[in-house]
């Protein structure tokens, strides 16, 4: 029965520009299935809220804060008509800043990396250890059946 090898890499440095990208992409992929999952999550509320006849000045206007802007003084605008155009420059608003935060999300995982690189180098570096888990045949020779070989290729 063969042991298993244990081998041992030291890591010196961590590419940046590949953490980056990585960074990037995944914040792409989670801000595209967020984007996507509140578009959802905001049609089927937009759908029960008209469904049930439920208008969006008469709820803040029945609510504590809607009563209280009224003995100040405050009036709500229609905000049927304001959330109709205004809605529209949110979402794109969102989604601008939602893309322009990827890339300062995956900026600040590199200067991160950079900040790991110089520990890296002040304490000589990372060991990783794995174990070589390939498969050895058994090979034996013409001149001895009961020797087994390590490398068949060498044939030592």
């Amino acid at each position: 029965m063969n042991t298993p090898i244990i081998q041992r890499r030291v890591v010196k440095s961590i590419s940046e520009l590949s953490v980056f990208k990585i960074a990037l992409i995944a914040y792409l992929i989670i801000f595209i299935l967020t984007v996507i999952l509140a578009s959802i999550i905001a049609l089927i509320t937009w759908a029960g809220f008209a469904a049930s006849g439920i208008n969006l000045n008469n709820l803040l206007a029945s609510s504590a804060i809607g009563q209280m802007l009224t003995v100040f003084g405050i009036t709500l605008p229609n905000l049927n008509l304001v959330l109709g155009t205004g809605s529209i420059i949110g979402i794109v608003l969102f989604i601008v800043l939602g893309l322009l935060f990827s890339v300062v999300f995956a900026a600040l995982a590199a200067f991160w990396t950079w900040i790991f690189n110089v520990i890296i180098k002040i304490s000589g570096g990372v060991e990783i250890r794995y174990i070589d888990r390939t498969l050895r045949t058994d090979t034996k020779t013409l001149d001895n059946p009961t020797k087994t070989l390590d490398n068949p290729a060498t044939g030592q």
